[in-house]
Formats: C-alpha cells, sequence, structure tokens
C-alpha cells in the first residue's frame, strides 16, 4: 500500500511540475490585460450620462471615473485600428489584451508609458475623434447626447 501511495504521490508531483513548467515556458511577461472595473465604470457612465436623476448632465469626466490611480493624458483609439499603429502612436510595441472585443480603447499613460487601459463596451459611438487621439488629463470630459460621445 505504501508503495501505490508513492507512485501516486510521484506522478502526481511530475505532472503538477509538467504544468508549472509549460506556463513558465509559454509565459509572455510583456502583456497588459484590460482593467474590466474601469472599462465597466466608464461605460456605466456614459449610460448613465443622460438620466435626468443621475445629476450628471450628458457629461462624463474622466478626471472622475478613473481618479483611482495617477495617469497624464489618455490615448483614444477607434474600434478597428490595427495593432500596429497603436504600437506607433506608443513608440513602442502595444501588447493591450482585450478580453471583450468591442467599443474604443482608452490607455491611460504617465509619463509616456501605459499605466492602464480600457475599453467601451456601450451601445454608443465615439465622434469628433481621430482614430488615435491623445487627450490631456485636463481635457478629458466628454459629452454624451443620445449615446453618441464627444469630447466636451
Amino acid at each position: 500500500m505504501g508503495r501505490v501511495l508513492a507512485l501516486v504521490a510521484t506522478a502526481l508531483a511530475l505532472l503538477i511540475g509538467g504544468l508549472v513548467l509549460a506556463v513558465y515556458l509559454t509565459r509572455d511577461e510583456d502583456n497588459i490585460q484590460v482593467d474590466n472595473i474601469l472599462s465597466e465604470n466608464f461605460s456605466k457612465a456614459v449610460a448613465l450620462a443622460e438620466d435626468p436623476q443621475e445629476g450628471t448632465k450628458g457629461v462624463v469626466d474622466l478626471r472622475q471615473v478613473a481618479s483611482f490611480f495617477d495617469w497624464d493624458s489618455v490615448l483614444a483609439v477607434a474600434p478597428g485600428v490595427s495593432r500596429d499603429s497603436i504600437s506607433n502612436a506608443l513608440g513602442r510595441k502595444w501588447t493591450g489584451i482585450v478580453g471583450v472585443d468591442a467599443g474604443e480603447l482608452l490607455i491611460f499613460l504617465r509619463g509616456g508609458d501605459v499605466v492602464r487601459f480600457a475599453n467601451y463596451r456601450g451601445t454608443g459611438h465615439f465622434a469628433g475623434l481621430r482614430p488615435i487621439q491623445e487627450i490631456q488629463r485636463n481635457d478629458a470630459v466628454f459629452r454624451v447626447r443620445s449615446l453618441v460621445v464627444t469630447l466636451r
């Protein structure tokens, strides 16, 4: 009985070791994941912006939505823009991974480095912006009318 348990324990240890090795060898440390909480908060703020009970008067202040971390500017990226175009705008390879492929990307920068990014998940759309446009923190206030999001 003791030998059988030892064999099972050894096999289990080898399997776990193999899994750890596979994860270690196939990892990519440069990737950055979408901030799901920030994405949901921004999408909710846009959806509620026109609700008179919310008192926002159609305005979404990104400085308030993303107040829980430090950032200087945000890069607004339209849907369908290539990874190469984003990389060119950032000046380095774009390695962001979006779990849900919907809406505009908001890439938050501090000193030119990506600190977080979110994606808009609502049914509205952005208008009046270039396909890739950098917006300074003080200017990151949006107006929402009939689910069309524009800079204020």
